[in-house]
């Protein structure tokens, strides 16, 4: 019946016209426009849950849809949940009777974020006393704290938190100077929140919705997430009481995702989590609710999305906060080669987060770090210290503090000659930790400087262990303005320390944004001067690259079509033959990596001849520009026969086929011509398990598998627990290091037998050696950082 009420006749002929022509990432976005103030009838419409509604599965052929529009029956598979589809995203619109916030209101890129789940009891409505339950005592009260601050890190948005729970007045107090998102986590009634007030968690006080409204416009706020039970409504609620959603969008938020239903706190953490990830990685606002809601399989909970009527623009277009530069943790392992060999392009198998890689290792480390912004590590490895010590201290294992990472600006390359001179070089401030898990230094060397370094700087190094300070990590961290010349600068440090890798750090280079609306891009740019061919993109961007190639800094990307770049080379290849082209394409990727992966796009769904070919091979060097190429491609996808004979044809084969699994494509034709190529025995295996459904325990024996499950995306950090409780499988420990250090991995190595945690600089030495222990540990400590190629 709400099938029908929802999509009558005309609706479901328009969808079903669309529908069978979405592909890739493609989706069709339905709204239901609801009544103005006083118009609505006797129960919300915005309370109905067409999020229930079954349409045909995302597989479905054009005959499916045809059968839908028309009625003539039950769907032949069941269909899809409307709510959990791939292929749809959902929108109440809501007429306004308040004003838009101000633009340009400070704080565009803050994410402020409330947690007031702890506080319970009688609380004083207008309608009354209302109860309010008392959260979960088992799970930690600042979940989604610290999964939204994790999934903003290193991304244009950043989280600040307040003390929790949160009180009205630290509310209104934190919003004045402006923000950008406002989350809130914890209880709703009666059209109002339920906050702290004083006497701690057994005092509570009710907020009214209007007046946060006033707060959020005021602070410039454009969208605000309510993770509070029935937050946007209830079909038994009448009609004419809103929902506190539905009420800061009239009184001017121009978006509000909130809840339908009963959330518990663990379900509403795991939500934000997956919702502030997909934020933060550029998507709009109901994009990234549909990953956040897709996590919640099983809840009787429906997050919904409210936004102001005739909103046509759902990206949050924030710019960074002052003062944050990118910030990731993610870095690939890098062979040193032969001095003066060519660059080698980053490989997936050997993806590491330095979080996890610098943290978790029972021996000391010493890395090169190529990371050309410079941007604050001990931040970075600060924060996964505290995750370690918040799950040592939930097993009561304190027989440690956590370890203390300090960094050290070496401009000339020389390192303080004294234990004194360090002391007054670090920051911030040396502080005596005896208890601690031992020191951490992060050394910060110009790009130029590096180049010069030599023997002497590797004594200096040596000198540190005789300072006394028990170190457990030393990292070179070799900065400046070209990428390029950073990570060549970096292999030397490497080579000259006697190293057989370093490292290099994924991240956007500074003046790039996010890929903007489609709306916003320009169908032309004029040229620059000198511009050759006739093509003016084409032309416009191998000039910035030259003038970029001949400068010390090469600048913010080009705003430039991609996709008339990719047409104009179509027409006359104004940059030469196909060695050219992928020299400027290589050339943007180390400069302009977002502007570099709007081109890959371009050219899977356009471009023509061999290059398209050549891009294939350039998007393979890493699995998520693969994974977007393989999808702009669509039913377009290359065969190995399509393609020029290349160098490496083998590891191709086992990355595309990973990233086809990982991307849905394996019902295609594409994939079955790619699978009956030479595949190594670990992908062949992860194959296996896609096509048997789900992963097991014994999938983790060999380390190369999990790996190869991990990239196909059919395992990750969360399983863990699920699968190798126990921590005997090596695969289980080749994963750990390839993924963020968070609270469900730190409580799962410290759930392990004490001789496994010492594999991870977790657990006290033994005070007597026993070899047949060590044997038997032996392969695992392997998996933790396994051998490059080579080596």
């Amino acid at each position: 019946m709400l099938g029908r009420a929802l999509f009558p006749p005309s609706v479901r002929r328009i969808v079903a016209e669309r529908a069978p022509y979405l592909a890739g990432d493609g989706h069709l976005r339905l709204r239901l426009v609801l009544p103005g103030p006083g118009d609505e009838g006797p129960r919300p419409l915005g309370a109905l849950r067409w999020e229930s509604v079954r349409i045909p599965s995302p597989t479905a052929p054009a005959v499916a849809w045809e059968d839908w529009a028309a009625e003539t029956g039950p769907l032949p598979d069941g269909g899809r949940e409307l709510g959990r589809h791939p292929r749809f995203t959902l929108v109440r619109e809501v007429r306004p009777v308040r004003p838009l916030p101000a633009m340009d209101r400070p704080g565009k890129g803050l994410v402020l974020v409330a947690d007031a789940t702890s506080v319970h009891g009688d609380i004083g409505t207008p309608h009354g006393v209302e109860p309010v339950p008392r959260s979960e005592s088992w799970r930690r009260g600042d979940a989604d704290r610290q999964l939204v601050a994790r999934a903003l890190n290193g991304s244009r948005l950043s989280a600040r938190t307040l003390p929790a729970p949160a009180t009205a007045e630290e509310i209104r107090r934190q919003l004045a100077p402006g923000a950008g998102v406002f989350y809130f986590g914890g209880h709703q009634t009666a059209g109002g929140l339920v906050v702290g007030a004083e006497g701690g968690a057994d005092a509570a006080e009710w907020l009214d919705a209007g007046t946060v409204a006033d707060w959020l416009r005021n602070a410039g706020v454009r969208l605000a997430v309510l993770m509070a039970c029935d937050s946007a409504g209830s079909a038994g609620t009448p009609g004419s009481a809103v929902s506190a959603a539905d009420r800061l969008v009239r009184e001017g938020v121009p978006h509000v995702v909130a809840v339908q239903g009963k959330v518990s706190h663990s379900r509403a953490a795991t939500f934000a989590g997956g919702f502030f990830d997909a934020l933060a990685r550029g998507y709009p606002v109901d994009v990234a609710l549909r990953e956040g809601a897709s996590l919640l399989d099983g809840e009787g909970a429906v997050p919904v999305l409210y936004t102001q009527r005739h909103s046509t623009d759902l990206t949050v277009g924030l710019l960074p906060e002052g003062g944050r530069p990118p910030l990731s943790s993610t870095a690939h392992r890098i062979p040193v080669g032969d001095e003066g060999g060519p660059l080698p392009m980053k490989d997936e198998r050997f993806r590491v987060h330095l979080d996890a890689c610098w943290t978790l290792s029972e021996t000391p480390v010493r890395d090169v770090l190529a990371d050309p912004a410079a941007v604050d590590l001990t931040r970075l490895l600060d924060t996964a210290e505290s995750t370690l010590y918040t799950a040592r201290h939930a097993r009561s294992l304190l027989h440690e503090g956590p370890r203390v990472w300090y960094a050290c600006d070496v401009p000339l390359g020389r390192l303080p000659r004294t234990e004194t001179e360090l002391r007054g070089a670090v920051f911030p401030p040396f502080w005596e930790s005896p208890r601690g898990r031992g020191v951490g230094l992060v050394l910060r060397c110009p790009a130029a400087t590096a180049f010069t370094m030599g023997d002497e700087f590797r004594e200096d190094l040596a000198r540190l262990d005789d300072y006394g300070w028990d170190l457990r990590g030393v990292v070179v961290q070799v900065h400046g303005p070209r990428a390029d010349y950073v990570r060549h600068a970096a292999g030397r440090v490497a080579r000259m320390l006697r190293l057989p890798e370093y490292l290099v750090r994924e991240q956007s280079r500074q003046g790039e944004h996010s890929d903007p609306p489609s709306a916003a891009m320009p169908s032309a740019l004029a040229p620059l001067a000198g511009a050759p061919g006739p093509g003016r993109e084409a032309g416009a961007l191998l000039e910035r690259v030259r003038v970029a190639n001949d400068a010390e800094e090469p600048g913010s990307a080009p705003v430039v079509d991609a996709r008339a770049v990719v047409e104009q080379l179509n027409a006359e290849n104004t940059w030469g033959d196909p060695a050219n082209e992928v020299a400027v394409l290589r050339a943007v990727g180390h400069w302009w990596p977002v502007l570099h992966r709007r081109l890959l796009a371009a050219y899977a769904a356009l471009r023509s001849g061999p290059a398209r070919a050549w891009s294939l091979h350039l998007a393979a060097a890493r699995d998520g520009d693969l994974e977007h190429w393989l999808r702009k491609a669509g039913d377009a996808v290359p065969d190995p026969a399509d393609l020029p004979l290349l160098d490496g044809l083998a590891e191709l084969a086992d990355s595309i086929v990973l990233a086809l699994v990982r991307a849905g494509l394996r019902d295609t034709d594409a994939f079955a011509q790619w699978r009956d190529e030479d595949l190594s025995p670990a992908v062949l295996a992860a194959v296996a398990v896609a096509e048997r459904g789900r992963a097991t325990g014994a999938d983790l024996e060999r380390p190369e598998t999990a790996v190869a499950l991990d990239r196909a995306g059919l395992i990750g950090p969360a399983d863990l627990p699920l699968l190798d409780p126990e921590g005997r499988y090596p695969g289980s420990w080749a994963l750990v290091t390839r993924h963020p250090l968070n609270e469900r991995a730190a409580a799962w190595l410290y759930g392990l037998d004490p001789v496994l945690r010492r594999l991870a600089g977790l657990s006290p030495a033994p005070e007597a050696y026993d070899l047949e222990l060590e044997e038997q540990v032996s392969e695992r400590r392997r998996a933790l950082r396994p051998p490059l190629p080579g080596h």
